[in-house]
């Protein structure tokens, strides 16, 4: 079973993968020496120089509040070591090797044996994907979203222990984390059998942690959501909980706007999608009441205010911020467990999955009335658990489930009749 299924930008990865032989600060370290832009900046610094920031793909602009990625420095254990990854058998090196056009993606496998990791290329013309290296994990895993602190690719990942694992993408063989995000006060204590709640942090989660999501916007922010019915903040320039919201119920699924960086939305088993500032702690949230428990929410890329939220009975709907009593309209689209995801280039083109193994294609661009579906198959995913449309290639839709086997969907020819201009 693969759980969850994240994207990698493309150029995100570095070149030449890593393995284990020195310090963790050490391979930072190494890490920002290998970026060019770094490496410039730090010259820049001996030097005596200031100036402008250096604005890169992966940085926030002073305009759009975020924080710029090179600020983080994630804690965590220092045992784990890494050296390049070197061979004189050409082919080993190029299977190794990632190049900037490589479509790298991350899938979350529940196999009780050994819960991991997965770190999948895909080659586009060829339509063919492999394994490019895995990583074990602490537990059961059931969430995962991609971020980054400038020098590093990286994965947070929710299991069902009560911390947020932070791993890098670009070193094999990792023996632990970067970083945790709230656990066991002794980092020992954290991969024992049996967890008591005295061992644990004041600031972590109780129960396991069934969503997170990164803050794309003020990059140094991570929100998690867990089954002891809270949303944790957390500040990763400092790996602590910057604040605790606490809700009625499991939360199962969260998203934080694309613009502005304050808003955050949340569902859960209270049947019910949440929006907060958290800007204003104490101001009351938003609530939207729904016809079942919440599998997932997002806000529409290009819509503003609106929001979607699908449910375990099947169902999916669309709210309006400021009209908070009714959706703007509901649909029975699977008889359980619907989940969706909404492209962040493609205006009103969303995907939808069931348990029943069929993912839809919809039009949504008029938000206040019900979408039209464009195409609807069934793919070897099994049970539909995971979608996310690719954060730079608009037509390539991926997604996971139950029978262990990632899709990866070019949505082209599908649309192209509704969605011509774009």
């Amino acid at each position: 079973m693969l759980t969850s299924f994240s994207w990698v930008p493309k150029g995100a990865m570095r070149p030449v993968p890593i393995h284990s032989t020195e310090n963790l600060e050490t391979v930072r370290a190494k890490l920002r020496r290998q970026n060019p832009r770094c490496a410039a900046e730090e010259a820049a610094g001996m030097a005596g120089e200031t100036g402008p920031p250096v604005q890169g793909e992966f940085c926030s602009s002073d305009d759009d509040g975020g924080d710029g990625v090179d600020n983080m420095q994630f804690g965590g254990g220092v045992d784990t070591v890494l050296e390049q990854v070197e061979s004189d058998d050409e082919d080993e090196v190029n299977d190794t090797t990632f190049k900037e056009t490589d479509i790298v993606f991350v899938t979350a496998s529940a196999e009780a044996s050994q819960p991991r990791l997965e770190l999948y290329v895909y080659d586009e013309p060829e339509d063919t994907m492999y394994v490019h290296h895995d990583v074990e994990i602490a537990a059961f895993p059931l969430s995962t979203t991609w971020l980054t602190d400038g020098t590093m690719s990286l994965c947070a990942v929710g299991t069902m222990r009560p911390f947020v694992e932070v791993w890098s993408l670009d070193v094999i063989d990792a023996v632990e984390p970067v970083c945790l995000l709230g656990g066991c006060v002794h980092w020992e204590d954290n991969y024992r059998k049996s967890i008591k709640t005295r061992m644990l942090k004041e600031e972590s989660h109780k129960d396991a942690v069934i969503s997170v999501r990164w803050n794309t916007c003020a990059q140094h922010m991570l929100a998690s959501g867990s089954a002891d019915s809270s949303i944790k903040l957390w500040d990763l320039n400092t790996s602590t909980c910057a604040g605790t919201y606490a809700e009625t119920d499991k939360v199962q699924s969260l998203d934080w706007h694309r613009e502005e960086a304050n808003l955050l939305l949340s569902g859960g088993f209270d049947a019910t999608a949440v929006l907060r500032d958290c800007r204003s702690p104490n101001q009351a949230a938003i609530r939207f009441a729904t016809n079942g428990v919440v599998e997932h929410v997002e806000f529409a890329p290009h819509g503003g205010r609106i929001i979607y939220a699908s449910t375990s009975n099947g169902g999916w709907m669309a709210f309006e911020a400021r009209m908070n009593a009714k959706p703007l309209w509901q649909l029975q689209v699977h008889e359980a467990d619907a989940t969706f995801a909404a492209s962040p280039h493609i205006a009103g083109l969303l995907a939808v999955g069931g348990k029943d193994g069929n993912i839809s294609l919809w039009d949504v661009r008029d938000a206040s009335r019900p979408p039209t579906q464009i195409v609807s198959r069934s793919y070897r995913t099994g049970a539909v658990l995971s979608l996310a449309f690719h954060p730079n290639s608009p037509h390539i839709l991926g997604a996971c489930g139950s029978r262990g086997e990632p899709l990866v969907y070019t949505t082209t020819t599908d649309i192209r009749d509704v969605f011509l201009s774009q």
